[in-house]
């Protein structure tokens, strides 16, 4: 009876292994994520090694934080298609880094967005798909969703290899632009928020799946309340035409 039991619990044990966890299932007290689920995440690297996420636009364009521009262009590229940051998928260099007019880091991140445009277009797949911008502002309370390879707890200083995601819920708007500037939006979900290494990835609105925040600052990790995004309604119409004036 023991090996029968040691044998039943080693079967339990793999089939857990090999089961692809569900977002759902619960970046901050979130949980490994596939790439399918996310198909517009990518991870900015700098001298090949992550520092960034950033979404997919259309196939020559990322759309990410303006202070993730912090590598020289020659030493800039994206890795889309793989839950990976390390490995898999494809990777493409960045041609061109607009960040915009107004962006400040000191004394506070303030219009904290840019525009990447790259060498060559990405291959489109189940594991690389653009996403559309939100067009009109989320209500608070609504359920959204957010990834990253960022650290996993407040003072790690340590990015997670695999892709992670977690749902967070929208924090009241007018509280929100209020305390932090009309360009954000927050999120209020203590224990589950964004860390260090998941700038300028994408905070995804459910159940239409369009993005409607790109991830600027948190607050020691979800142990301070809220998490920080640059508002993709206000910043749409930059975006649109910053892209068609840089995408030759």
């Amino acid at each position: 009876m023991f090996f029968k039991y040691i044998v039943l619990s080693a079967i339990a044990i793999l089939a857990s292994a090999a089961r692809i966890p569900e977002p759902e299932e619960r970046i901050v007290g979130g949980h490994h994520i596939p790439i399918e689920y996310v198909p517009w995440q990518v991870s900015l690297l700098g001298y090949a090694n992550h520092f960034c996420g950033g979404s997919i636009y259309s196939d020559r364009v990322i759309l990410t934080a303006a202070h993730c521009l912090v590598v020289p262009i020659g030493n800039l590229s994206v890795r889309a298609g793989s839950s990976h940051w390390s490995k898999g998928g494809q990777v493409v260099k960045v041609l061109k880094a607009i960040s915009h007019p107004k962006y400040k880091k000191y004394p506070h991140l303030t219009y904290d967005v840019a525009v990447l445009i790259l060498e060559s277009p990405l291959k489109f797949s189940a594991y690389v798909q653009k996403i559309a911008l939100a067009e009109k502002h989320s209500q608070a309370g609504n359920i959204s969703f957010v990834s990253g390879w960022g650290d996993t707890r407040y003072g790690a200083k340590f990015g997670w290899p695999i892709l992670q995601g977690v749902h967070v819920a929208l924090y009241d708007p007018t509280v929100c632009k209020n305390s932090y500037g009309e360009h954000v939006i927050c999120t209020d979900a203590i224990g589950r928020t964004i860390c260090n290494g998941d700038s300028g990835g994408p905070l995804v609105s459910l159940p239409d799946r369009k993005l409607i925040g790109i991830v600027s600052k948190g607050y020691d990790c979800g142990r301070l309340n809220p998490g920080i995004y640059a508002d993709v309604v206000f910043f749409r119409n930059w975006f649109i035409d910053t892209i068609n004036k840089n995408l030759n």
